[in-house]
């Protein structure tokens, strides 16, 4: 049987938020769709992971000894995302992100390049599209939203920042040879894709999961 690792955030784990935005894990139920005879997942997915923990995971695993053929680095939303409530308090100031784009580019580097000298295929994946307008009022629950705004200028703003790195983990997958699972292409051309994605504007619906999942398993499937 062949074994996989799974490295990521709250969106590896099928987070939802409830009517009270209060976060439900739905990973079992999700992975129960799947048949588990051919292959083996261990998810190492943790809740709020920026690529700095997810290292930190890899060089753990990696010293205990890791017998996998692939492993799957998906980071870049909690990298992506502020401090709003400094924001808030301070906008007329400079922000930088939980993680600046040239540390996680590297950081995202030294985890799959670590992984490839333990004989692992890292695997990488673009990320899942965000909804800003949402994520916007989700913030705004908790920080002045007149404030963020100002900082931002426009709430346009906050999807471009999170694209700009699913785009940074594209053009690593194209400059260090590795496998690209591009999840986002599967969202973005959809009609219908406000119910894919949760209320807060960042996770996704059971729906949206249904489809991340089943285009992982979809590139696993092809290489069984």
């Amino acid at each position: 049987m062949e074994r996989a690792f799974i490295y990521g955030d709250s969106l590896l784990k099928a987070t939802v938020p409830d009517e009270d935005m209060h976060y439900r894990f739905h990973l079992p139920e999700v992975m129960a769709q799947y048949p588990t005879d051919r292959l083996e997942v261990v998810n190492r997915a943790k809740m709020g992971a920026t690529v700095t923990k997810g290292l930190s995971l890899v060089e753990h695993d990696v010293q205990r000894g890791m017998d996998a053929r692939w492993a799957l680095v998906a980071y870049g939303g909690n990298d992506s995302d502020f401090d709003w409530e400094a924001i808030a308090a301070a906008p007329e100031q400079e922000h930088l992100p939980h993680t600046v784009l040239p540390e996680f580019i590297e950081k995202l580097r030294c985890a799959v390049q670590e992984l490839a000298s333990a004989g692992v295929q890292p695997v990488l994946m673009t990320l899942p599209p965000i909804d800003g307008q949402r994520y916007f009022q989700f913030i705004s629950r908790r920080a002045d939203g007149g404030s963020i705004l100002r900082w931002l200028g426009d709430v346009g703003r906050i999807y471009r920042h999170q694209e700009l790195y699913s785009d940074a983990v594209a053009a690593l997958a194209m400059t260090e040879g590795l496998p690209l699972i591009d999840v986002r292409r599967q969202f973005l051309p959809m009609r219908d894709l406000p119910r894919y994605i949760a209320a807060d504007g960042i996770h996704l619906t059971m729906t949206g999961y249904r489809c991340l999942f089943d285009t992982l398993a979809g590139w696993i499937r092809e290489r069984l």
